[in-house]
């Protein structure tokens, strides 16, 4: 498996230099309510990767595979474990990493795979698997693809030349990650949201120093 692509969520000398003012005689607990907008923004920036994922990858049991097809999956699931909240901010850290990870090829069972066949004049001249792996595009052609439902439904080929088969996959995470630029729009989105996560946390300690408010409880942070 390809090494992942690693977005770090951390908090510039400004931003610090910002909130530290902010938070006057609560300064003590700085660390700490850096980590939890760190945190924030780092959920918000992991929740629009796998959204961005989403918007392209055709993930769907095409109606003729659906009797071949023995394993169930969920879309959402499949692509949430794609974008991956790796390390939290804490106390002693205030910085989030989200891991996109590469990842293998997806079965072609999931890219709404089907076998056809074309016959002429009663006679059977081209069969295959049809696919497609992004919303919205083309079929792609496996000529002499063939689909066993024993085997979870997945899409299998002959060796040319040898009697043995292989299976036959699409598109990693890693190709659509490229195709729809998701590191570039998480990393925009990290830098847009975080001052947007510390100006939320200093209305919260603001809030409950008046007593308007009570923090709420993180298990990994305290009071949150």
């Amino acid at each position: 498996m390809s090494q992942p692509i690693d977005l770090k969520v951390d908090v510039d000398q400004a931003s610090l230099r910002a909130i530290r003012d902010a938070l006057g005689k609560f300064q003590g607990d700085l660390q700490r309510h850096l980590a939890t907008a760190v945190n924030r923004t780092a959920r918000t920036v992991g929740v629009e990767a796998a959204q961005q994922l989403g918007k392209i990858v055709n993930f769907k049991i095409h109606s003729k595979n659906k009797g071949n097809t023995s394993k169930t999956f969920s879309k959402a699931k499949t692509l949430k474990k794609a974008v991956i909240n790796k390390n939290r901010a804490t106390p002693d850290s205030s910085s989030a990493t989200i891991k996109l990870w590469r990842g293998h090829p997806f079965p072609l069972r999931l890219n709404e795979a089907y076998e056809y066949s074309k016959n002429r004049k009663g006679k059977q001249i081209r069969s295959g698997v049809r696919y497609k792996t992004n919303v919205g595009g083309g079929w792609t052609s496996v000529l002499d693809g063939f689909i066993v439902r024993k085997w979870g439904g997945n899409v299998y080929q002959r060796t040319e030349g040898s009697r043995s088969i292989r299976k036959l996959r699409g598109k990693s995470p890693g190709d659509y990650f490229t195709q729809a630029n998701v590191p570039t729009i998480a990393s925009r989105l990290a830098a847009e949201r975080l001052p947007i996560e510390i100006k939320r946390r200093l209305r919260d300690v603001t809030m409950a120093a008046s007593g308007k408010i009570k923090l709420r409880a993180s298990p990994d942070l305290g009071a949150n």
